[in-house]
């Protein structure tokens, strides 16, 4: 943290800039750029997996089609 810059008597008039502290405001700016990189590749569409696993693996095979046959129930016989 930066501490020294608490205890510092106050020199003047100093700009908002000059107030923050510098390493919380690179942390600030470099996950503000991060988060807008994440954004500006997702609304571009890059990176999906899907298309970087059907780049490298065999299409799948069709399913095969099951037709089941049902039978009614035997009529019950008279005792």
């Amino acid at each position: 943290m930066d501490r020294l810059a608490d205890r510092s008597p106050d020199d003047g008039r100093r700009t908002l800039l000059q107030r923050l502290p510098r390493r919380n405001l690179r942390r600030a700016l470099f996950l503000l750029l991060a988060l807008l990189a994440v954004l500006a590749i997702k609304r571009s569409g890059g990176l999906r997996l899907g298309s970087l696993f059907d780049s490298m693996a065999p299409p799948p095979a069709p399913a095969p089609a099951y037709r089941l046959h049902v039978e009614p129930p035997a009529a019950a016989k008279p005792n």
